[in-house]
């Protein structure tokens, strides 16, 4: 029993301390604004991300050859995505597209493409170092035992969601709201964890989450606006009723027809 409870509670903490330490170094460099140039400061991010996400591999790495699966950690990176998966998805790519639709109404912006490139690393590291952390350490130890019952598995996609929400909650230091970031980063989360239970891929994990962050800085870098366009009420209203009401549905649908998505073979026997 105590070795389920390591099992379980180590990847979790892990997680936690990981994201402590992000945060202990984070937030001390935007505030004093030790570097006021916004590229270095990209690239400053982007390198912490990136440590702080290999550091949870690494330790993801130990936490599947304690639990004796040392191809487990390997699976994370090539397991198999069925079409009922990416047909799951398909709310998730129409949110992730939606921020596109500002660009005919745009005037294209080249003397900050260089800032924008570095931003879009910076976002890639983001997917990288969040999945490595909330998808791969916290569903490490959620999905010990967690995956037997409809019951456990809304149990386990609440709770690693709950986690990724309010990790954004030290945020509000950075002029973030969060009434707004901490509520749609758990409904998302909840989303993306329900995912990666039926896949266990962790790379598709990272590409998702990169490049959910990253379409609203292509437009919000790359193109010029007189005005705001009319379509961004649209847009907003579109993200909001995914985010508030279809990401949770499929994340319940995801729960209960489980067996069927993952392993739809065993689940007609």
């Amino acid at each position: 029993m105590k070795d389920i409870k390591k099992e379980i509670c180590r990847p979790i903490w892990a997680a936690v301390i990981l994201f402590l330490v992000f945060y202990v170094i984070e937030i001390p460099m935007v505030l004093f604004n030790i570097f006021p140039n916004k590229t270095v400061l990209y690239t400053a991010d982007f390198v912490i991300r990136c440590g702080i996400g290999t550091i949870a591999l690494v330790l993801l790495s130990r936490f599947y050859k304690q639990s004796g699966d040392p191809e487990g950690f390997k699976n994370q990176f090539r397991g198999k995505i069925s079409w009922k998966v990416w047909l799951l998805l398909c709310p998730l790519f129409i949110y992730i597209l939606l921020p596109l639709l500002k660009i005919p109404a745009g005037t294209f912006r080249t003397a900050v493409l260089g800032l924008f490139c570095i931003n879009a690393l910076q976002q890639v590291a983001t997917g990288y170092f969040e999945e490595s952390v909330y998808r791969g350490l916290v569903m490490k130890g959620l999905m010990v035992y967690r995956r037997d019952t409809i019951k456990h598995r809304i149990i386990t996609v609440l709770i690693s969601g709950g986690i990724f929400g309010l990790s954004h909650l030290p945020n509000i230091v950075l002029g973030e709201n969060p009434l707004v970031q901490v509520p749609t980063a758990m409904l998302i989360g909840i989303f993306w964890a329900a995912i990666y239970m039926c896949t266990g891929n962790l790379t598709l994990s990272m590409a998702l989450h990169a490049l959910t962050d990253l379409t609203p800085r292509i437009v919000g870098y790359l193109f010029g606006f007189e005005s705001e366009p009319a379509v961004s009420s649209f847009i907003f209203g579109a993200r909001d009723v995914i985010d508030y009401a279809i990401f949770p549905i499929v994340s319940i649908l995801i729960c209960v027809f489980y067996d069927k998505i993952k392993n739809p073979e065993k689940a007609e026997n």
